[in-house]
C-alpha cells in the first residue's frame, strides 16, 4: 500500500480514539472494535510487559480496574512506510489516580479488516517520567 485515502485516515483516526473510551472503561467485549484478535501491546514503562491477543488485553484492561490510568490520544500522525506497512504515532497523556500524569508515544501497526482498521501491535513508549535507555 503506498497511499492511504481519506476514508482509510478517517476510520484510522475512529480506531485510535476509540481506544481510550474502551480501554479505560474495560468494555472488553467492543476491544475488537480496537484490535485484531492476535494484537500484541508492548509496553516499555518500568519493567515493561508484553499482551498478546485479545482475550489477555481484555484481562489486561479489567485488571487496571477501578484505578487504572484515564489516556487521552492526541497528535496522530499515520504514514504509510516504505515497506507498505500502515503505521500511526500518537503522543498520549495518561492521568493517574493521583493526578499525576504520565505521557509518551504510542507505536502503532495497524490492519484494515472486514470489519474497518484495527491496532495489530501496539508500541508504547514513556516520555515523562523518562524510563531509563529509552531516548539515550
Amino acid at each position: 500500500m503506498d497511499e492511504l485515502s481519506l476514508e482509510d485516515v478517517s476510520g484510522i483516526r475512529g480506531t485510535l480514539a476509540l481506544f481510550s473510551h474502551v480501554f479505560d472503561n474495560a468494555e472488553v467485549a467492543d476491544l475488537g472494535r480496537v484490535f485484531t484478535g492476535d494484537a500484541v501491546i508492548e509496553l516499555r514503562r518500568g519493567a515493561g510487559r508484553v499482551v498478546r491477543g485479545l482475550p489477555a488485553i481484555g484481562e489486561f484492561a479489567l485488571s487496571l480496574r477501578p484505578h487504572g490510568p484515564d489516556h487521552q490520544t492526541l497528535d496522530s500522525h499515520i504514514f504509510v512506510d516504505g515497506e507498505g506497512v500502515v503505521r500511526a504515532r500518537s503522543r498520549y497523556l495518561a492521568v493517574l489516580p493521583d493526578g499525576s500524569v504520565h505521557n509518551g508515544d504510542y507505536l502503532d501497526v495497524l490492519q484494515r479488516t472486514p470489519e474497518g482498521w484495527r491496532i495489530e501491535l501496539r508500541v508504547s513508549v514513556p516520555r515523562y517520567p523518562l524510563a531509563e535507555g529509552v531516548f539515550r
